[in-house]
C-alpha cells in the first residue's frame, strides 16, 4: 500500500513540476524535499515523509511560489501568446521544450471582428489575443470563419482568409 501512493505521487509530481525559475536555479525546496523522501528506507518513515512533502508542495502551489504545468498547459499558453515576442523563459525556451517545434502559424477562426474603417479591421481569435490589419482588406471578414495567421517576414505577421490573399497583421493585445 505505501509502495502504491509513492509510485503514484513522486510520476504525478515529476511530470507536473515545471516552476517559473531561471535555468541556472535550483528547483524550489518543497519539489526536492518530496524526491528525498524516496531516499527514506523505511516504509512508514517514507510515507510520512511523502505526506508533509506533498501537503507542503500543495501549500507552495495555493500560494503562488511553485507554478506547476505540464506540457499541453506550455502548448496552450504559446499558441495564446502568437504573435507577442516573449521573455527567455525556462519553461518556453528551456530544455522542456527542446523537442517543441517553435510555432509558425496558427489556423483558427474569427472570434469578433470590428470595422477600424478604411478596409482595417480589428479581431479576436478563440486562443486569446487581439488583432489589427495594417493594410485594408478586399473583403469583410466573419465571426466564425477560418483564419490562418502567419510569422511573416523580419518579425512581421500575415493573415489569410479562407484561401484569400495575405495581408499584414499585428497583435495589438
Amino acid at each position: 500500500m505505501v509502495m502504491r501512493i509513492a509510485a503514484m505521487i513522486v510520476p504525478m509530481a515529476l511530470l507536473m513540476a515545471t516552476s517559473v525559475q531561471a535555468e541556472d536555479e535550483a528547483p524550489p525546496k518543497t519539489y526536492v524535499d518530496l524526491l528525498a523522501c524516496r531516499s527514506i528506507e523505511d516504509a512508514n518513515a517514507r510515507l510520512a515523509c511523502f505526506d508533509k512533502s506533498s501537503a507542503d508542495l500543495e501549500k507552495a502551489r495555493e500560494a503562488k511560489e511553485v507554478v506547476l504545468l505540464d506540457r499541453a498547459d506550455v502548448r496552450k499558453t504559446r499558441r495564446s501568446l502568437f504573435g507577442f515576442t516573449l521573455p527567455n523563459l525556462p519553461f518556453f525556451d528551456g530544455d522542456d521544450s527542446a523537442d517543441e517545434e517553435e510555432i509558425k502559424e496558427i489556423k483558427t477562426t474569427f472570434e469578433t471582428v470590428r470595422d477600424l474603417g478604411l478596409g482595417k479591421w480589428q479581431f479576436t481569435v478563440p486562443e486569446g489575443g487581439t488583432w489589427q490589419t495594417t493594410e485594408a482588406l478586399t473583403t469583410y471578414p466573419k465571426e466564425g470563419q477560418a483564419i490562418t495567421i502567419k510569422k511573416g517576414i523580419a518579425g512581421g505577421y500575415m493573415l489569410k482568409i479562407g484561401n484569400g490573399p495575405l495581408r499584414r497583421v499585428k497583435r495589438v493585445n
